[in-house]
């Protein structure tokens, strides 16, 4: 792990307070770019819609600013309906794109004052845009029956969300010299990177229960299909419940560790099923019905998994025990808040549904108890101790010549040494008799 915080380049300096044209013209792509992309996309899909139900385009300018907001999980309210659980999938999207963009900005010379500037720019974009959406829906709502959302509201999720995607684009590239700088310790850094490897295996884990549980439910899945009016009917409610899957996996995530996904008053976690409406999408076919079953509390391995992968894999990055097990320990820690923020973002109200999702604080502890119990112990157990020895080296042996400098120590990570260069032995080298040669006629006359 050491060499990803090495580096060739020598240490940044500062850059004096200057807004070049060239990158004032980035920062105008890193700013609109994403906010483009997306409107664009989502206009195009409106009009088709619309176009394809044979409706008028009356209130487009509002529906396309709806979904500006509702790509930022803002709750909206269509009619008398409460729509606070938006889909992930498009919100996952949009983070893509803006830290891809912020990314493509900056590289590992940056200044902070560069970065700061990127961040901004990548926040202030989509702000003066969503400002524009606010005004477009209280003009259309006396057209649609579309209420006005919470300027808050709205402000702090776009805030939210660019903010997280212009961070993580730009910490891509900068990481490195943000951790010397501020001199995080070694274990800090391995969980925060076996962190990542500990949620992906989650989600893959859960995803895996979700896909079973729909090829378990397929009748259902196919009836709710059926029931859509015509092929653009059907296809609308398929790709709705493929911007859900994401919610449904958290939840589903949730019921592995142990707590419960709830809609409304109904709710299933391993231990039981407590019957209610549900709502009519696809998706949600994977929410089973019936008692429980016997062998549901065998999805616990999931999160067990999960905590001995990732103590093997700070284990694999450190020379020490003790440093990888509180490296481990971190990292469930960074998972559990994770966790808890997923289930909050994923879940909302929905009409007379009331609230679904996963309960977010007992997630995040459900999450964060498993691996802390598990990795550290895993960690510790399959870890090494520190990579020196004592022993003196043998007397025939050539001692090697390292030709490259030491990279520098971070404590309690393991290093990649760079190879050495060994002298050649002593056997190798070919003696030489000095031989008097015979003068010649005329040295000998000289």
């Amino acid at each position: 792990m050491s060499a990803l915080l090495e580096s060739s380049t020598p240490p940044r300096t500062e850059n004096p307070p200057r807004l070049t044209p060239d990158l004032g013209r980035r920062l105008l792509v890193v700013a609109f770019r994403p906010a483009v992309v997306t409107l664009t996309m989502v206009a195009a899909l409106i009009v088709v819609t619309l176009v394809a139900a044979n409706s008028d385009l009356t209130g487009t300018a509002g529906a396309i600013s709806a979904t500006w907001l509702a790509l930022h999980q803002v709750p909206l309210t269509i009619g008398s309906t409460t729509i606070g659980i938006l889909p992930l999938l498009p919100t996952f999207g949009l983070l893509w794109l803006v830290a891809r963009a912020s990314n493509h900005v900056v590289d590992e010379n940056s200044s902070r004052r560069d970065v700061l500037y990127v961040v901004g720019a990548a926040v202030g974009g989509p702000l003066i845009v969503t400002i524009v959406c606010l005004a477009v829906i209280k003009d259309a709502s006396s057209v649609i029956s579309l209420s006005p959302p919470s300027t808050f509201a709205a402000i702090l999720w776009v805030v939210a969300v660019h903010l997280v995607g212009a961070t993580a684009g730009v910490a891509g590239k900068t990481w490195r010299h943000a951790v010397v700088a501020a001199d995080i310790p070694s274990w800090a850094v391995a969980a925060a990177l076996a962190s990542r490897g500990a949620l992906r295996r989650f989600a893959i884990g859960s995803a895996i229960v979700t896909g079973v549980s729909l090829l378990a439910a397929w009748s259902t899945v196919r009836d709710l299909l059926s029931t859509s009016d015509g092929f653009v009917g059907t296809l609308g409610i398929a790709v709705l419940s493929i911007a859900y899957l994401p919610n449904v996996v958290v939840g589903t995530a949730a019921v592995v560790s142990g707590g419960t996904f709830g809609i409304g008053a109904a709710s299933v976690n391993l231990f039981g099923v407590i019957g209610g409406p549900v709502p009519g999408l696809p998706v949600m076919a994977a929410v089973p019905t019936g008692t429980a079953q016997v062998w549901w509390p065998v999805l616990l391995v999931v999160p067990v998994i999960v905590g001995v992968q990732l103590g093997r894999e700070c284990a694999a990055t450190s020379t020490d025990r003790f440093v990888a097990a509180k490296a481990a320990a971190g990292a469930a820690g960074i998972v559990g808040v994770g966790a808890a923020v997923l289930a909050f973002v994923s879940g909302g109200t929905l009409g007379s549904f009331g609230h679904i999702g996963a309960a977010s604080l007992l997630f995040g502890a459900l999450a964060f108890g498993w691996l802390v119990m598990i990795a550290p112990a895993a960690a510790f157990v399959t870890g090494r101790g520190r990579a020196h020895s004592d022993e003196p080296a043998e007397a025939d042996e050539p001692s090697p010549v390292a030709v490259v400098a030491d990279p520098p120590a971070i404590e309690g990570v393991v290093v990649e040494e760079a190879p050495a260069v060994t002298a050649r032995p002593s056997d190798d080298i070919v003696d030489a008799e000095v031989v008097d040669l015979p003068k010649s006629d005329s040295e000998g006359a000289d």
